[in-house]
């Protein structure tokens, strides 16, 4: 797929990781566990790796998703923020979003850069991640936790 048809023509519109990736969700990004888990079973039933300090599932997909010109079959999913993993250095990965962002200029983005929604983009070092670029979108939302979902209730501690 041409990086013009990528994150700015919404070659993958109406996919939820998609959207969630490139910033086009609004508050039903609060579902988006959920709806991952019903719409794709094999991908989202369960994490491949879960981690602390800040709390991180990754998850493997079993079709490669493709976003900001990127290609990645790995999905870290945070409290707030929904990220591919790729290979590359951040230099590289940042100099393909560019060329990407450029190339969609025809096709603009319909704005889903604001208060509530920003790129991120950095080198993650964590066991499974190191040397590995995570890229993606980070919801500013009041109280927001993609990691509390009903079916994950084990996670919180009980209450006295």
């Amino acid at each position: 797929m041409p990086a013009s048809q990528d994150a700015g023509a919404g070659a993958d519109a109406g996919d939820p990781l998609f959207d969630a990736l490139t910033c086009r969700s609004g508050p039903e990004i609060t579902r988006l566990l959920s709806r991952l888990r019903r719409d794709r079973p094999h991908d989202f039933v369960q994490t491949e790796r879960q981690y602390s300090d800040p709390p991180m599932d990754l998850y493997r997909l079993e079709i490669p998703v493709q976003a900001w010109g990127q290609q990645s079959d790995s999905v870290v999913i945070t409290a707030n923020r929904v990220l591919m993993v790729v290979d590359g250095s951040a230099d590289a990965v940042a100099r393909a979003l560019e060329a990407n962002l450029s190339d969609s200029a025809a096709t603009p983005l319909s704005g889903p850069l604001d208060d509530q929604h920003a790129l991120v983009l950095y080198t993650e070092e964590r066991p499974g991640l190191q040397q590995r670029v995570l890229i993606g979108c980070e919801y500013r939302l009041p109280e927001l936790s993609l990691l509390d979902n009903p079916d994950d209730a084990w996670r919180k501690p009980a209450s006295p």
